[in-house]
């Protein structure tokens, strides 16, 4: 083999190992992946503005796991302060208060008031009673299935953007 030929498929055999280094295809991201009902995604999508869409869905996730932190750290507790519907309905609405200063999500969002209506009367029913243990932990796995289902709303429309 001529000296120049050899030069030569050296030069290829480099130019083509120093370009295998190179992620010079596209990267295909997945969709975050669904964690099912309810689906707040479809309200949080509404809006135009995805990235504040997106903010809102991550901030309502946020609100849903510390209700769910509060619910479970009482129930804990020798001598629970959360003993009906009612006061964890007041939870939430004073949580709400505190976190979005009086504002609501549901006024911006038309759709996910209705959502998590249905979600929430579906899985807890609508009586404001006592609390058994199993009625408790209802109340912690619903809000913590909310919070997942507005992270994957966050998460799908930061995806999206």
């Amino acid at each position: 083999m001529k000296p120049n030929v050899c030069f030569l498929l050296m030069a290829a055999m480099l130019a083509a190992a120093g370009l295998s280094q190179f992620d010079l295809l596209p990267t295909i991201t997945p969709p975050p992946e669904n964690p099912g009902e309810p689906d707040l995604l479809a309200a949080f999508r509404e809006s135009d503005a995805h990235n504040e869409a997106s903010q809102d869905a991550q901030r309502f996730a946020e609100l849903c796991d510390s209700i769910a932190a509060v619910i479970e750290y009482d129930a804990a507790r020798s001598q629970p302060q959360l003993r009906s519907g009612v006061q964890l309905e007041n939870l939430r609405m004073i949580a709400r208060e505190t976190q979005l200063s009086g504002g609501s999500y549901a006024a911006k969002y038309p759709r996910l008031g209705g959502e998590i209506k249905t979600y929430l009367d579906a899985r807890l029913g609508v009586d404001g009673g006592g609390l058994s243990d199993d009625r408790r932990r209802n109340w912690i796995n619903a809000y913590r299935q909310l919070a997942k289902s507005a992270r994957y709303a966050a998460e799908y429309l930061r995806w999206k953007s």
